[in-house]
């Protein structure tokens, strides 16, 4: 009979399913005193390119005047959307739509939709499930928000989402009258942190199954073949920011063809630097109306191949890739040293999308 192996990842989770389970079913007292919850917007171990999509816990029960404060807990981006009876609006817009103006007169034909950037001014409270409130972008870069503050002024049921993911990632705060029984701030806390850890110890798994889907080469003849590699792979809440395979042998001639498939949620790039500054995102354009729109930027959202043939000069990259099955793109090892060609996902690169060809002489 085989050991049964448990991973130390499983155990912590176990560990604060008992801690998490006792402390919110030991709820206090009623308190007249308002207090603060904190919920975790997402989380990741970047060095695994594992992130999940969930706001930790998905559930917190609080009375009348508490506040719940939603903290960036990733470097992916979100946002806390409380929609108040509006459809989910679109991330990325054309900017005709909105009667932006277009190229030549702007850097890109799509916008970041300001109804998912434009924060709601605080300090935000909510009385009813009809109202909008909205965290804007949330993330770790310069401009976007770390936090996101609302007080609840009535009892009710209110729901919330991300507008960058969609239903996939979405939460609700109950709020209940001053007499009935909440669990404390540290007791959802330590919920949280369980949540979180149950999700990450289903990560290897998912791994395993992204591997098994991996395509071998194929001989195009003439002594060059093509690789093929997935970009990225989901399950549930969990997502894989990582390409695979990561590494890959290539000779000149060959061809490296990188695949959406069924399996994968989130748009990436494809994208060799080869010592080049990094494109942004997005492109701030101010309005004439005070306001600020931010464009997609040209170098992340169209495909730059300087020559037919990958080389080691130069910015190649595949433009934004949606996640639609067969969506893909390839290119041709070019004649060039053996040695490493580093490349990364523009969207998820900090969150340890990164791959390498490693080219070796014919």
């Amino acid at each position: 009979m085989r050991a049964l192996k448990v991973s130390a990842a499983l155990l912590a989770a176990v560990l604060l399913l008992v801690l998490a389970t006792a402390a919110v079913a030991a709820a206090g007292p009623p308190s007249a005193k308002a207090h603060t919850y904190r919920v975790l917007v997402g989380a990741e171990q970047a060095s695994r390119g594992v992130s999940l999509m969930g706001y930790y816990p998905s559930h917190v029960r609080i009375h009348v005047g508490d506040t719940v404060r939603w903290v960036q807990n990733s470097n992916e981006i979100h946002t806390v959307t409380f929609l108040g009876g509006q459809p989910l609006p679109e991330l990325i817009l054309p900017a005709a739509s909105l009667g932006l103006p277009v190229p030549p007169a702007a850097p890109s034909p799509l916008v970041f939709n300001p109804m998912a950037t434009t924060p709601t001014m605080g300090p935000v409270s909510i009385g009813d499930t009809t109202t909008w409130a909205n965290s804007g972008i949330m993330g770790r870069e310069p401009g976007q928000a770390t936090s996101f503050a609302v007080t609840f002024t009535a009892a009710g049921t209110y729901h919330y989402i991300c507008i960058v993911h969609g239903k996939l990632m979405s939460g609700r705060v109950t709020v209940v009258g001053d007499r009935a029984m909440v669990p404390s701030p540290r007791r959802y806390m330590a919920l949280a942190r369980y949540e979180i850890l149950r999700q990450f110890a289903k990560a290897p798994s998912v791994v395993r199954a992204a591997v098994r889907h991996n395509k071998p080469a194929t001989s195009n003849g003439g002594g060059t073949w093509t690789h093929y590699v997935q970009l990225g792979y989901s399950r549930g809440q969990i997502m894989l920011m990582r390409f695979f395979p990561s590494r890959v042998k290539v000779h000149p001639g060959d061809t490296v063809q990188w695949m959406m498939t069924t399996h994968n949620d989130a748009p990436h790039t494809v994208t060799f630097l080869n010592g080049q500054p990094e494109p942004p995102l997005a492109d701030p354009v101010p309005q004439s109306d005070g306001s600020v729109v931010l464009y997609v930027d040209p170098g992340t959202l169209f495909p730059s191949t300087p020559t037919p043939d990958l080389m080691t000069t130069g910015l190649y990259s595949s433009g934004l890739l949606n996640p639609v099955p067969g969506t893909g793109w390839s290119i041709k090892i070019g004649d060039i040293g053996a040695g490493p060609l580093p490349y990364i996902c523009l969207l998820h690169d900090t969150s340890g999308m990164r791959g390498t060809l490693w080219v070796v002489s014919n």
